[in-house]
């Protein structure tokens, strides 16, 4: 697939890495040359210097031929402009991000129309989601559903010593629906075979229903509480949106902490009596202990300053708050903040990254996802098989480097191993590193 980005910033250049390791062809354009360069000398795309509003650098990049425009760099105006000029040009299907949504409110027919984009994202909205969707689970620090929600994948982290530990994988006696996909530890990132050995601070992906997730949560010692106490550091964007869908439900109370006077005034004045608005610094250790913040539950830091997000993590987190989650804008990052005890680090990149290769993969793959900052993928699959073929698992041909996570047969799920077989008209659910991308969805394809 011939693709251009515009913007070479943290999302582009993310999405550059991974459409460019599945070997589709790319051309990224960004003003600045030393993003060009580093793009040049790090990954097989074409990077051009310029303006992706003006036709001739479009024109250079390709786009009258482009099966996909993505513009995504962090200017809205010059992306709703590049959006305009490329399909003026030709491109097949256009992919607008905003930071501002709020001007389609009421008006998004209008601007799809002239601005002929096929997709419109929010990093902030699509941020503001995962959150939520970490505060309303019970202990995972991520939850992907697939196959119409009948399976799910989560991400833990290993907090104690348990029979978890104990022993390989092999010798586990894990919930029968589950089983462990991946593992990263530090630097590494494994899809794991039986003689794999799980130790405390472990990130461990799983697959499998709910209840038998859950009941593998219960293994891993952890505990459900009745009531949740959530403290969000921030009233901005990302900050409002999470405590707007999380006012009024049902055994959680929220606190939000900001600094600046003017915005935390107008906040409090639009979320009156469910919500608490503290005025200050959440860097502040008086005000933490003054307000009490280590009795609650969850800690969530959503500034756009890393820095920020990582010392009032760290504040939370030693007065004795349950679970830590912050936003990560530096792609450098995110492991300084794994390696700080911080439980969730919320990517905007890799979550926008996430719904571009959705609407990439849309004619051939269900669902798709990225998992371990871009080191493996999940895709959800349909068996294109011979009606009335059948294939055991072992006799695939994988690649070394794929793992077939679940089978969901009509409304069956079932969790494999390399006697089960796959059948003609199966949704698979397979972990893959992007190189394998092309083999993978060739083996269910059929013939």
């Amino acid at each position: 697939m011939n693709i251009v980005i515009v913007g070479a910033g943290e999302v582009g250049t993310h999405l550059a890495d991974i459409l460019s390791r599945e070997k589709h062809s790319v051309s990224v354009i960004d003003p600045d040359p030393s993003k060009a360069r580093r793009l040049m000398e790090s990954l097989d795309v074409q990077a051009l210097v310029g303006d992706g509003t003006r036709a001739d650098i479009l024109t250079q990049a390709g786009a009258s031929k482009a099966d996909l425009v993505v513009a995504v760099s962090d200017d809205d105006r010059v992306n709703m402009l590049a959006c305009v000029f490329a399909k003026q040009m030709g491109a097949k299907r256009l992919i607008l991000r905003l930071k501002d949504t709020g001007m389609l409110a009421g008006y998004r027919y209008f601007y799809k129309q002239t601005l002929g984009f096929d997709v419109v994202l929010s990093t902030e909205e699509l941020a503001a989601e995962e959150i939520l969707g970490t505060v309303r689970e019970h202990h995972a620090l991520e939850v992907e559903t697939f196959a119409d929600g009948r399976v799910q994948l989560r991400r833990l982290r290993l907090r104690e010593e348990s029979e978890l530990t104990s022993e390989p994988i092999a010798r586990l006696r894990l919930p029968a629906g589950v089983l462990i996909v991946a593992v990263a530890r530090k630097e590494s990132f494994v899809l794991p075979d039986g003689d794999h050995q799980l130790q405390v601070g472990d990130q461990i992906y799983l697959i499998g229903q709910a209840g038998d997730l859950d009941a593998f949560e219960r293994m891993a010692g952890e505990r459900t509480a009745l009531r949740r106490s959530v403290v969000i550091m921030g009233a901005g964007g990302i900050g409002r949106e999470v405590t707007r869908k999380l006012r009024g439900t049902s055994g959680i109370s929220i606190r939000v902490i900001e600094r600046d006077a003017n915005r935390a005034r107008a906040f409090a004045s639009e979320n009156t009596s469910d919500v608490l608005t503290i005025v200050g610094d959440a860097t502040d250790i008086d005000l933490l202990l003054e307000e009490r913040i280590g009795e609650a539950n969850i800690f969530i830091a959503t500034s756009g300053d890393d820095e920020q997000n990582m010392v009032a993590c760290q504040l939370a987190r030693s007065l004795g708050v349950e679970r830590t989650v912050a936003m990560v804008n530096k792609s450098g990052y995110r492991q300084i903040y794994d390696l700080l005890g911080i439980d969730q680090a919320i990517a905007p990149r890799v979550l926008c990254s996430n719904s571009i290769l959705r609407f990439v993969h849309s004619g051939s793959v269900a669902a798709i996802s990225v998992i371990g900052d871009g080191r493996a993928e999940v895709l959800e699959l349909h068996v294109g098989f011979k009606e009335g073929k059948e294939i055991k698992v072992k006799n695939l041909g994988l690649p070394r480097g794929a793992v077939l996570g679940a089978i969901v047969r009509k409304e069956q799920v079932i969790i494999p191993n390399g006697d089960t077989p796959v059948a003609a008209g199966d949704q698979v659910i397979v972990f893959t590193l992007p190189e394998n991308l092309e083999q993978v969805e060739h083996i269910f394809k059929g013939k």
